[in-house]
């Protein structure tokens, strides 16, 4: 099985609440600006090497610290690096502590465009609307070049149908609705630098693997594989097949109803959410946080499942007594 891995920092992605420790969860989300003593004495304890690699006119608040998750991304992303198979590994690494480790094949491709970064593992035959098979057929047929180099790019275009809506409720209603029609065994992350938000699924069978967790710095990891999520015990857990996930963090207000906007000051958890709708075709079913306890009664995490499908009651008819007139007529026909 190929390997791949996504790695985001907490500033790109913070995880649902209950995959990240209560230890992490009460972190900061960023440093104080003013702080800077205080910054560089932190980074300099969880990342000495980044320290004494910066040059030191740069030994900045923002560059120090843009240094050190830089090299905590690669550290990560080394780690399915180094599982992957030499003559197909690839890295890229986007800044701000986010980046891409992937093991290119035709079952596992990246693609970027206009800050726009995807990988797809596994194989999709039906997008919304467009069939990946027949459009590759038809162009062989007239000889002329796919529409689309590999799964990745058709991802591109799809979470570009879906990308443009207004609000960030939007986008996710319409990328849950747009999921629900994709035929396929897929994992995939999108992860798109201008809007600064992350979009993680799994398809309904679970047919490719796919693990995230969350590690004492704060980042968010998403793999094919969970030896590769280094430093994200006791978090690591596998992605529920049949959801995704939706980072909140671009987020700057949102509107709770009729009550007006609200600016979103906080530290916000991404969503996870399922596309696979209830047994009365209308909703989408909802996502059950099963704690994760260890032997000494402490909490360190969750795993997620999507509700199963509501259960179809026979509704019995029980015979109800006739008036006393017919009481024994009834008592008759009703013996057992």
């Amino acid at each position: 099985m190929h390997h791949w891995l996504a790695v985001f920092d907490r500033e790109t992605a913070r995880p649902p609440e209950g995959l990240e420790s209560f230890k992490v969860a009460e972190k900061p989300h960023a440093f104080p600006g003013e702080d800077e003593s205080k910054a560089e004495e932190l980074c300099k304890a969880k990342l000495s090497v980044a320290y004494k690699r910066s040059q030191p006119e740069a030994r900045k608040t923002h560059d120090l610290l843009t240094a050190c998750n830089m090299e905590l991304c690669k550290a990560k992303l080394s780690v399915a690096y180094e599982h992957s198979k030499p003559e197909a590994r690839k890295m890229a690494v986007l800044g701000h502590g986010n980046g891409f480790s992937f093991e290119a094949s035709p079952y596992c491709s990246y693609a970027n465009r206009e800050g726009v970064h995807v990988v797809l593992a596994g194989e999709v035959s039906d997008w919304p609307g467009i069939s990946a098979v027949a459009a590759a057929h038809d162009a062989f047929v007239r000889n002329e070049d796919p529409p689309e180099q590999n799964d990745a790019h058709w991802l591109l275009d799809f979470y570009t149908s879906f990308m443009s809506s207004s609000s960030a409720d939007d986008t996710t209603g319409k990328a849950l609705e747009c999921l629900a029609k994709v035929q396929g065994n897929f994992a995939f992350v999108i992860y798109d630098e201008i809007q600064k938000r992350v979009f993680a699924a799994r398809d309904a069978e679970g047919g490719q693997p796919l693990y995230w967790g969350a590690t004492d710095e704060g980042q968010l990891l998403l793999g094919s594989h969970l030896n590769d999520l280094d430093g994200c015990e006791p978090t690591a857990t596998m992605f529920p097949p049949g959801t995704l996930f939706a980072s909140t963090r671009h987020t700057i207000a949102f509107s709770p109803g009729n009550q007006g906007w609200v600016i979103n000051e906080g530290d916000w958890p991404g969503q996870l959410l399922s596309f696979l709708v209830d047994s009365d075709g209308t909703h989408w079913r909802g996502i059950k946080a099963i704690p994760r306890i260890n032997s000494r009664g402490q909490l360190f995490g969750a795993v997620y499942k999507v509700a199963s499908m509501r259960e179809v009651v026979e509704t019995v008819e029980v015979p109800v007594p006739p008036p006393k007139a017919e009481k024994m007529q009834f008592l008759e026909a009703n013996k057992q």
